[in-house]
């Protein structure tokens, strides 16, 4: 970690839920794989690792926010405009050098940081509103809808993307 620094960067929910770059991740991975097939590459373990890789990465097309705002009915005392804009502040690594491009493993991680610390954010913003009441049961199931994305989004974080040269 010694080559890389930690900016701390203000996000709101709605930003920081953004899949992009694990769906960049998972693209170059699957272009690895492509690229590898029908040639020698393809019986390596780099092969494999990449091919492993990606396969992990698309479960991020699992993940659906759209499903936390589905689950806010209209009468909540919290809607889904005033979680999106909550504004938080998460921890970006880059590399020291401006030379430098931050590597796969790095992207992954600032990108599951991003969306965990968005999720946590509303939980926390949800359950300070309730101000320790008895929680409702459209509450629940909202609180039960972020908790499913947080365990999808944790299930990345496994990820093991093969080295350029093995």
């Amino acid at each position: 970690m010694s080559s890389y620094k930690r900016v701390p960067t203000e996000f709101t929910v709605e930003e920081a839920l953004d899949t992009l770059e694990i769906e960049d991740l998972r693209d170059e991975m699957q272009e690895w794989v492509d690229n590898m097939s029908g040639t020698a590459l393809e019986n390596t373990s780099r092969y494999e690792r990449a091919e492993e890789a990606a396969s992990q990465l698309d479960a991020v097309d699992s993940i659906n926010f759209e499903d936390i705002w589905d689950a806010i009915p209209e009468d909540c005392f919290v809607s889904s405009e005033e979680l999106k804009a909550i504004k938080f502040t998460s921890n970006l690594y880059i590399p020291k050098s401006r030379k430098q491009h931050p590597s796969r493993a790095y992207r992954l991680s600032n990108a599951i940081t991003h969306i965990t610390d968005a999720l946590q954010e509303m939980r926390d913003h949800i359950e300070n509103r309730l101000d320790g009441k008895e929680v409702p049961e459209d509450i629940k199931e909202i609180l039960a809808v972020i908790e499913e994305a947080e365990s999808a989004v944790q299930d990345l974080d496994s990820v093991d993307f093969p080295g350029m040269f093995g």
